[in-house]
């Protein structure tokens, strides 16, 4: 008799949530996207139960990643209209500072143009 089993990982989006404070770029009430990150025992293929499970929300704003603690993450992935608590994350990557190619000038990630020389910045 043969038993197929593994451990697979696995990763789902919870959607936006409201955080009160951004400590990489000081955004105030920003949304931002919350991901869980697991692994799964399977057996036959079909995921018995989840274990080691991770939260991580990304900065709208820069890009800065950051970690929230367990129970943090447990209380956001119940509840969509709780705000993430800033003083539960932990930066994991840091932020991404986006600058003009031509000038160096620091700017804003969604422009398509430098507001100092203006070269195309796409």
């Amino acid at each position: 008799m043969f038993f197929i089993v593994g451990i697979t990982n696995g990763a789902h989006d919870l959607g936006v949530r409201k955080c009160g404070f951004f400590p990489c770029c000081s955004a105030n009430g920003a949304m931002a996207l919350v991901t869980c990150t697991f692994q799964q025992f399977t057996f036959f293929f079909l995921p018995l139960f989840r274990f080691s499970k991770r939260y991580f929300v990304t900065c709208p704003n820069c890009g800065a990643v950051y970690e929230l603690s367990a129970d943090e993450g447990k209380r956001v992935e119940k509840d969509y209209t709780v705000e993430i608590d800033p003083r539960k994350m932990y930066i994991i990557q840091g932020a991404y500072r986006r600058t003009c190619p031509n000038c160096n000038c620091p700017v804003d990630p969604n422009c398509n143009y430098c507001p100092n020389c203006g070269a195309n910045l796409r």
